[in-house]
This record gives structure tokens, sequence and C-alpha cells, in this order.
């Protein structure tokens, strides 16, 4: 099993070293995180747009090409391993505080390190981020985790509610004259 402390030093420095490279090439880095699963070590690349419009395939393969060999000539990390640059999906990731106060009141999932009051893993709405301590509830209970606490946090998709506007247009049908 890898180091989750050795994983976490290898993204945080992948972030600094690509964040100036990233905002070049025009976009803004959400995070980067470092997975050796399955024996093939990857480095995901999170980007947003600055306009706010959904991040699509071309976006990430100029993102790909601005960064690609910036991590080979700079060797920031170990070995062979996949590079793949990503929107952060409905399912975003979350890292820093202003990650989670830009989503007060949505639901989310959070793995801990270590167990916090006998569980590690929590799914609940965020309801307060008071420097580096969010504060979810779940089941009606306010809960506070620690930023440096968290493993791992991602939004949680909920399908829109019967009757709920699902976005897009309609389109009024022509009367003929």
């Amino acid at each position: 099993m890898t180091d989750p402390f050795a994983a976490s030093s290898v993204a945080d420095r992948a972030e600094q070293a690509l964040a100036p490279h990233v905002a070049e090439a025009g976009y803004e880095l959400l995070l980067c995180e470092w997975s050796g699963a399955g024996g093939k070590p990857t480095l995901w690349v999170y980007i947003e747009r600055p306009d706010g419009e959904p991040v699509g395939i071309t976006d990430c393969a100029a993102v790909n090409d601005a960064i690609a060999d910036l991590l080979d000539v700079e060797d920031l990390l170990p070995g062979a391993y996949l590079l793949n640059v990503s929107s952060p999906g409905v399912e975003r990731p979350l890292k820093r505080s202003e990650h989670f106060a830009a989503h007060l009141g949505q639901l989310t999932k959070i793995r801990t390190w270590e167990p916090i009051s006998d569980r590690r893993n929590w799914r609940g709405t965020i309801t307060a981020v008071d420097g580096d301590v969010v504060t979810i509830t779940v089941d009606g209970a306010e809960h506070r985790i620690p930023l440096p606490a968290i493993e791992r946090a991602h939004l949680v998709w909920t399908a829109p509610e019967k009757g709920q506007k699902k976005g897009g247009s309609r389109r009024k049908k022509r009367g003929r004259s």
C-alpha cells in the first residue's frame, strides 16, 4: 500500500509546479490528485475555465499539451505514470477551504485519514467553513472536520426533484398563420 502522506505530497508539489503553466494556457487549476491504485500511478489534474463554461475535451487536450513536457523535464513524479487532465465533473473534488465554502448547502462525501467520532466516512450537507475546519450536518447533527484530517472529499450529485427545472430551453410551438 502506498503512503497516503507521500501521495498528498506528490499532488501538492504537482499543483505548485503546474498552476502557473495551467494559467498561462488560459485555465485555472482546481487541484491535483496522485493515486497508485491498480499498479498504474496516475496524476489527475482538474481544471476549470475562468469564464465558468463547462470544460470540454479540447480544453483538457490544451492543458495536457501545456504541462506534459514540464512534468517530464522537472521530474516531479516518481517513475512512469499516467496523466489525466479532467473537468471536476458534477461530483467535483473538494480539498481547500474555498472549495467547501463555494458549495455551502450542498451534499458531500468526506473520508478522513483517521476516525473522528468513531467514523471515517461521512455524507452530509456542508453548513459552514471556519478557517481550516469544515462543518457538515449528518442526520441533523453538526460535525466539525479539520481539513488536514480529510483524505478525500467530493460533492454528491443528486437528481433534480420531480417538477424541478432540469436546465436547457423549451421551444415554443409556432402557430400557423
